[in-house]
């Protein structure tokens, strides 16, 4: 019994180190919460504008986690739509029924079946084989099921008080899984490939200008020494700066996290905003572009971590021919892009 009762320890370390290690490369920020019922629990939030996910390990020897979010719906919110759908409201909650499923989430709904006082949002994580970028896809599909839940009593409630003619209920079902109903993953993709293709130019930009800056101090510093000191103390320099290169590196890559982290945030809150622009074909061809290229990396019409994001910008930075190709026509795509109707204002 002892014997059993170690491996299951051993096996729980084991699990809450990898997943605490995932999501701390992922940059986001882990707390563990006390919850007696259960293994572990610990708590993922990236910003304070998007849902907070618990990842839950309900028994010691389970070999997978839970992804877990929950979604409040205020009894305000639910009394008006109620009075303002009439018998849409029904067809409204079996929407979202659906369109959850469609996503490929577990949900639980709480309080009334017809009515929920909350919905409950749920994947599981297998930890066999199971890598940084699996965690992200679990995690971000969770995610953007919990913002499609929210999203869709928003529009409905904006698409009373506009006065519009929303007596469709799968008309008003915000968006579910990532992008809306009837274009779950087109806007996703675009969005993505914008994004990610962005961060990875700012992220060389950046890369190469430390690089530039700390071999020009460097060389500056080492002259001088060596203009003081003799060729020995040039040289002791020179070495010094050699050894804060990696530093400076790293200094560089947190910046990437959180502007990766900031922009991402951004984007999801203005997505309702920024759906109908993307009506354009002309959005379209980013993804397509990136469908024709794998480079063994969750490809960039995914929402990335920050490893995948490093790994694309070395493979530009090492002037990889392939990536180089893609990476060319989508520059050029991006600024094929038309205008939003703020920059044409301009």
């Amino acid at each position: 019994m002892s014997g059993a009762k170690e491996r299951s320890t051993a096996n729980r370390e084991q699990i809450l180190a990898k997943v605490r290690q995932w999501a701390i490369q992922s940059g986001f920020e882990v707390n563990s919460i006390s919850d007696s019922k259960h293994d572990f629990v610990i708590e993922v939030s990236e910003t304070e504008k998007l849902p907070t996910l618990q990842i839950i390990h309900q028994k010691a020897d389970n070999a997978f986690v839970l992804v877990v979010g929950l979604v409040n719906i205020p009894e305000t919110d639910r009394t008006k739509l109620k009075r303002l759908m009439g018998d849409h409201f029904s067809e409204f909650i079996w929407d979202i029924k659906l369109s959850l499923l469609k996503a490929g989430v577990d949900f639980t709904v709480l309080g009334p079946e017809d009515d929920p006082d909350a919905w409950e949002v749920q994947r599981r994580l297998f930890l066999t084989e199971m890598s940084i970028n699996d965690f992200h896809e679990v995690y971000s599909r969770v995610k953007y099921a919990l913002i499609g839940v929210i999203w869709s009593y928003k529009r409905a409630l904006d698409c009373f008080k506009a006065g519009n003619a929303c007596s469709d209920a799968e008309e008003i079902t915000g968006v579910v899984g990532g992008a809306s109903m009837n274009d779950t993953d087109r806007t996703r993709k675009v969005m993505n490939t914008i994004t990610n293709t962005s961060i990875i130019l700012m992220s060389t930009l950046l890369g190469g200008f430390s690089q530039v800056m700390m071999e020009t101090m460097g060389t500056m510093a080492s002259g001088m020494a060596g203009a003081m000191g003799g060729e020995e103390a040039g040289e002791e320099v020179s070495k010094e700066f050699e050894q804060k290169a990696p530093e400076v590196d790293e200094k560089m890559r947190e910046m990437m996290s959180e502007m990766r982290r900031d922009i991402y945030a951004q984007m999801e809150e203005k997505r309702g905003e920024i759906e109908p622009y993307l009506s354009d074909g002309t959005f379209d061809v980013g993804p397509e572009i990136v469908e024709g290229y794998d480079f063994g990396i969750p490809r960039l019409t995914e929402e990335l971590d920050d490893i995948s994001l490093v790994q694309y910008s070395q493979l530009l930075v090492s002037e990889d021919p392939t990536f180089a190709e893609m990476f060319g026509k989508l520059t050029e795509w991006l600024n094929t892009l038309p205008k939003s109707p703020d920059e044409e204002k301009d």
